[in-house]
């Protein structure tokens, strides 16, 4: 019954992060989002779900610029380099 408590805490703890992180990348906080630690839960999170909501980009186009840096489709921003952060900040129009 432990166990069972303690992974339902995780998975709680994990979607709250995911909602977290897709809520500040629909409000254009991009930036805050992909410059997360690894080891963060936010850094769990599918790089295209946080360009499907991206003000000004969509699901085609996200996903046509993922292509474009060589993100695979089902990155997630802990796999990210600081190359394709940097480069993919800079195509949506975020300057840091």
């Amino acid at each position: 019954m432990e166990t069972r408590t303690k992974d339902l805490e995780t998975v709680s703890r994990l979607r709250s992060a995911r909602m977290s992180a897709v809520l500040d990348s629909k409000n254009g906080h991009l930036d805050r989002v992909l410059r997360v630690e690894s080891t963060s839960l936010q850094a769990q999170v599918y790089v295209v779900k946080l360009l499907d909501v991206c003000p000004g980009l969509g699901k085609v186009a996200g996903r046509r610029l993922m292509a474009d840096i060589g993100i695979a489709p089902l990155a997630r921003v802990a796999d990210l380099t600081d190359e394709q952060v940097t480069i993919l900040l800079a195509a949506i129009g975020v300057q840091k």
